[in-house]
């Protein structure tokens, strides 16, 4: 081989080396392009697949916008409905009742936290990647809306019911209470209806037996020849007749009673016999005596002796029974 075929195979050889490597470069810069190209491809159709079951589902379930924020007014009205039913109780019980504003106003946050969530849900138009991505999440939260409205409207009827249980249980237990509290009412007044009755048949039994005296008068006499004289002297004034009437009355039984008679002098002393046995002058008494009343008119008549001389003045006869004065009247001797 001469030295310029030599020569000439030297210059070839870095150009086959060259050609090589930029071959060996555009097979794989078409390798990583192909690779790219489906990977993409794989991409943009499982988003589009996704959007496609979200279309679905958004057209099963009816998700537009307007249709689930007639549901959601709908769904918060009868549910303010429930709670003001239960608040226009007037017997609703206190605690409840501030329970149940208190849910009235989650009602509103709920309600402004889901109305947004549904106009964030609105679909727009248009195509492509982009398109396709912006559809996903809209129907996601539109999806998102319709769950949280029903599970709004489910917890919060859950809640109303339990707060009604509530509340029956309260109106029971008050009826029971205020039932009891009218027995006991019922029988405190019978108790006083009863202690009324006794007190009128205590005061009927009492004014049965007891006794009244009219025309008490004490007449000052002597004897003389066997006859009783009327006379006005002290001096010849020997003992006192003491008469009065007692009076026709109702007796529920026939009873015993026991009348004191005190005469009092001018002086103010009691003429008794039994000055020795009593000191007390409001337990001295000038007779005792007892008689049978059987609520008959009866005339009766007693007579007092003392040895002692009468003094002239004014003199005062006084009869009691159960200790209380029935009758009292005066004379007078000069």
């Amino acid at each position: 081989m001469s030295t310029e075929q030599q020569n000439t195979e030297d210059q070839k050889s870095p150009k086959k080396g060259s050609l090589t490597l930029f071959i060996i470069l555009f097979v794989a810069s078409l390798g990583l392009s192909a690779f790219l190209f489906f990977k993409y491809a794989k991409n943009a159709a499982k988003i589009q697949q996704q959007n496609k079951e979200l279309t679905l589902a958004y057209e099963v379930l009816n998700l537009h916008a307007d249709s689930l924020q007639n549901e959601l007014e709908i769904a918060i009205l009868e549910l303010q409905d429930e709670i003001n039913k239960n608040l226009a109780q007037e017997d609703l019980k206190e605690d409840l009742r501030v329970q149940l504003n208190a849910k009235k106003s989650e009602l509103s946050s709920a309600y402004a936290r889901i109305r947004s969530l549904i106009n964030s849900g609105d679909k727009p138009e248009g195509g492509g990647i982009a398109s396709v991505s912006s559809n996903t999440n809209n129907s996601s939260n539109l999806l998102n809306a319709k769950g949280q409205i029903a599970d709004l409207v489910k917890l919060n009827y859950q809640y109303i019911d339990r707060i009604e249980k509530l509340q029956n249980d309260y109106a029971t237990e008050k009826s029971k209470s205020d039932s009891t509290g009218y027995l006991a009412n019922q029988l405190k007044n019978k108790n006083d209806s009863l202690k009324i009755s006794n007190l009128i048949l205590n005061e009927k039994l009492s004014k049965a037996n007891t006794i009244r005296i009219s025309r008490l008068n004490v007449y000052p006499i002597r004897e003389k020849n066997g006859v009783q004289e009327i006379v006005n002297k002290a001096k010849k004034t020997e003992r006192l007749k003491v008469s009065f009437l007692v009076q026709a009355g109702e007796a529920s039984q026939e009873v015993e009673k026991e009348l004191i008679i005190r005469i009092i002098a001018p002086n103010g002393s009691v003429l008794t016999q039994y000055i020795d046995k009593l000191s007390d002058i409001d337990e001295l008494f000038s007779m005792i005596e007892t008689i049978t009343y059987d609520g008959s008119e009866k005339s009766m008549v007693y007579y007092y002796d003392q040895e002692a001389k009468y003094k002239p003045g004014i003199y005062q006869v006084e009869i009691y029974n159960d200790n209380m004065m029935i009758s009292k009247n005066d004379f007078y001797l000069n």
